[in-house]
């Protein structure tokens, strides 16, 4: 489960900003939503079961989601020999001449079976500046615990609770990650390093919303999982997409690692080919009447019909197993109902700990009976062009006034109260002087 992600002074993050998965203090409006949209610890802590992100074009909402992915890429594959000689792919604020100077940091706070750990490091393109790991124990009222802390290749560990990291200071790069030299380096899969590497690759999945590179990963469980292919059936059925059932023929699976495809990210599993899927429809006489069934190429159906069969594989697989999935512009090519519709799946009583955070245009998402205040978050730039992030939660209306409890927050929203929205010139005159222009043309 994702507790927290912070990040400082990468891409248009300028200055440090946090996105927190902690339930706030209850308030009024909350009390529709409490029970279905929180996720309880083993000591009745609070925490979000999702989170939505609005903001402008280009505000910076897709690059709070780059650098979380960012951590999940550099922390499974820093350690890896091709990246010996290879720069780290971080990019500072590069609108400021000191914060060019800067490292990027990050940390994410996270929990593995109640067990809550704070991880985080800063690099630049050449170097690891520092890496810390601390962990909290399972008990109420438990002290955070230092496993390890550096500076630069000055590596302190803590020799009685993460043991396995001993004598893999003197192996770890300078443009290595020591946690993940130290899972490298360890035959041991209960260590900590080990669960928390496994933690990054099987439990933080991120899914594109514009693209449908997830199709693969659908049709193998489809085709391998009759519950899952009932479920989905049952669930295209009850939103009325148009067809009766789905028809794919035999995958070749003779590139894919099956070890794999139950556990690892969607995007490796491309290598599925020669595979059609139909789609099958009631047919009718030319007096109206039910007269069979005819199958349909997929490759027919709407943009959002192919996008919502790619993605239901993810979101299904998500809910089973317990991961938080992060998708940018999950709503693009949805209409709003269904939409809404996946997100209210997602906060039902079948999911108990899966998490969802997702970036939206769709503002008719924004209401009291689907989300809390503490689960919708805004990005905005500021006249330096760096982003900052904050939920409306926290939100000060005028500096001074909390948002109010019977506001409707699409409405506000729109109007500009919570800020984070596109601020436009003068169209007017932009229309006038693109007229004027096409008259001297003409002249």
């Amino acid at each position: 489960m994702l507790i927290e992600f912070s990040l400082n002074n990468y891409l248009s993050f300028k200055d440090p900003v946090t996105l927190s998965m902690i339930g706030s203090t209850p308030v009024k409006e909350h009390e529709e939503v409490e029970n279905s949209n929180i996720i309880f610890d083993n000591i009745k802590n609070k925490f979000l079961k999702s989170a939505v992100i609005y903001g402008a074009n280009g505000s910076g909402k897709s690059n709070l989601i780059a650098a979380m992915l960012f951590v999940k890429n550099f922390v499974l594959n820093s350690s890896k020999e091709s990246q010996v000689d290879e720069e780290i792919k971080v990019i500072s604020y590069l609108l400021n001449e000191l914060n060019n100077e800067k490292p990027c940091s990050f940390e994410i706070v996270f929990l593995i079976d109640e067990i809550r750990y704070r991880y985080g490091f800063e690099v630049d393109k050449k170097i690891v500046h520092a890496e810390w790991l601390f962990s909290t124990s399972k008990q109420p009222l438990s002290k955070e615990k230092k496993l390890f802390i550096r500076e630069f290749q000055n590596i302190s560990v803590n020799r009685t609770e993460f043991k396995e990291g001993k004598g893999v200071e003197l192996r770890t790069r300078e443009n290595t990650l020591f946690l993940s030299a130290v899972a490298q380096w360890n035959n041991d899969n209960a260590s900590i390093s080990s669960v928390i590497i496994k933690w990054f690759r099987y439990k933080l999945n991120f899914v594109s919303g514009l693209d449908d590179n997830t199709i693969p990963y659908t049709i193998y469980k489809f085709q391998n999982d009759p519950i899952f292919r009932n479920r989905v059936i049952s669930f295209f059925n009850l939103i009325n997409i148009g067809f009766d059932n789905i028809i794919i023929d035999e995958v070749d699976l003779s590139k894919i690692e099956l070890s794999k495809l139950s556990k690892d990210t969607f995007n490796e599993l491309n290598a599925t080919k020669n595979v059609t899927i139909e789609t099958v429809h009631k047919k009718f006489s030319s007096n109206g009447d039910l007269v069979g069934t005819t199958n349909l190429p997929f490759n027919l159906q709407s943009e959002g019909t192919k996008k919502l069969f790619g993605l239901i594989g993810p979101l299904f697989d998500t809910i089973d197993n317990d991961i938080i999935l992060v998708i940018d512009e999950l709503d693009a090519r949805f209409h709003p109902l269904l939409t809404m519709e996946l997100i209210k799946l997602f906060h039902s009583k079948i999911n108990s700990k899966s998490q969802l955070i997702f970036t939206s245009h769709d503002t008719n998402l924004l209401r009291k009976d689907i989300f809390r205040r503490d689960q919708i978050w805004f990005t905005e730039k500021n006249n330096e062009g760096a982003t900052d992030l904050y939920s409306l939660i926290e939100y000060k209306v005028n500096q001074a006034l909390s948002v109010r409890n019977d506001a409707s927050f699409g409405k506000d929203y729109l109007l500009g109260k919570y800020g984070a929205i596109p601020y436009f010139g003068d169209i007017a005159k932009f229309l006038n002087d693109f007229i004027n222009e096409q008259e001297q043309v003409e002249a």
